[in-house]
């Protein structure tokens, strides 16, 4: 009796266990994105009598890993790129699409999507000694408020040339959605109050207004040409805060405003991108176990390990008809992973040394 039951629950495993082997290979290319995704790249050349279409392809190829590189890597890291060659790039090109081919006047215009291979991308990074980051879209929100120091002045909303200008100045490459604030009198009015203490003030009775977790209060200090900008940045509950000092601004000069708006969205953007960063040289190893029986939990599982990007490979170690053993090469600490796992509701017991997924 004993052995039939235990022949049972080996047969469960081992169906449980080549379901698995079968969902790895059908459903990994499904499941994980290999390639980086580079849309609506627009491309205009004089059609004349030398045209061709190659050297338009090549300079589709050449600005769309542009804005791929400004979409992955921090813009103090940009000059090692600086002198890529075409085939390099054509090395790292997975596939593209030519769209909305047109000629107007003796022009040729189109729109490519370039997808890059993922794999080859990174290590391409990594061998120019930078880490890259993953190409994140996140909406945040954002609070700017123009302090000038001569006239001792607060301004959120009227006669703030940042507030009215702030979604003006975006490039393609941006990741950062961001919301500005409603006008409200309330939040001017508490502004005015605590004039003297903006820079250590407690912004959270007016963040709370919207609802956001991911915030900016950009404090933008005005002496006549100098400004300072500090920026209290707030994303997935860690705060941040930053300094910045350009001279020689004039806040009247439309095309000098929207240059320093530009400037620093750049710093959020770097920000952004440092906490998405990659860093393959970290190889954590890690032994989860996780129940033979309960196909859905595994399902689930594999399914969060090939979506989750700092995840550099994973294999199942061994199985038993009471547990399947999964070794997992994670390019981060452990407590990045742990706080994957809660965003995507999978739950580890770290109390043993295998942890065990719940």
């Amino acid at each position: 009796m004993y052995l039939n039951i235990f022949f049972l629950s080996l047969k469960r495993a081992y169906i449980i266990f080549f379901s698995t082997v079968l969902f790895f290979n059908f459903s990994s290319t499904e499941l994980k994105s290999s390639i980086f995704s580079v849309n609506d790249i627009e491309i205009t050349e004089p059609f004349e009598l030398n045209f061709k279409k190659e050297k338009v392809v090549d300079k589709a190829f050449i600005e769309a890993f542009k804005r791929l590189m400004k979409m992955t890597v921090i813009s103090s890291e940009e000059i090692k790129l600086s002198r890529i060659k075409n085939n390099e790039i054509k090395n790292l090109i997975d596939s593209f699409k030519i769209k909305d081919e047109r000629f107007i006047k003796n022009y040729y215009s189109a729109k490519f999507d370039v997808n890059f291979n993922k794999q080859n991308t990174l290590l391409f990074f990594e061998k120019k000694n930078i880490f890259p980051s993953l190409p994140k879209k996140k909406s945040i929100f954002i609070l700017p408020i123009l302090i000038d120091t001569t006239n001792t002045t607060v301004n959120l909303f009227n006669q703030n040339p940042f507030f009215f200008n702030w979604l003006a100045g975006t490039s393609k490459h941006f990741l950062l959605d961001y919301i500005l604030p409603t006008e409200d009198i309330d939040i001017i009015n508490t502004l005015n109050q605590n004039i003297e203490n903006l820079e250590n003030y407690n912004y959270s009775n007016i963040i709370n207004k919207y609802n956001v977790n991911d915030f900016i209060v950009c404090l933008i200090f005005q002496d006549n040409d100098k400004i300072k900008v500090l920026s209290k940045i707030t994303i997935n509950n860690n705060e941040k805060i930053q300094n910045n000092i350009y001279n020689n601004i004039n806040l009247d000069n439309e095309n000098e405003l929207k240059s320093l708006i530009i400037s620093i969205k750049n710093n959020y953007e770097d920000n952004w991108k440092k906490i998405n960063q990659i860093n393959r040289s970290v190889k954590l190893p890690l032994n989860i176990s996780v129940d033979a029986n309960d196909y859905q939990k595994n399902k689930l599982f594999k399914e969060f390990l090939y979506n989750t990007e700092f995840v550099s490979n994973f294999f199942i170690k061994d199985f038993n008809n009471k547990k399947i053993n999964y070794r997992i090469i994670f390019n981060g600490s452990p407590a990045r992973f742990l706080d994957l796992c809660n965003k995507n509701n999978i739950l580890i017991d770290t109390t043993n040394q295998i942890w065990q997924l719940n």
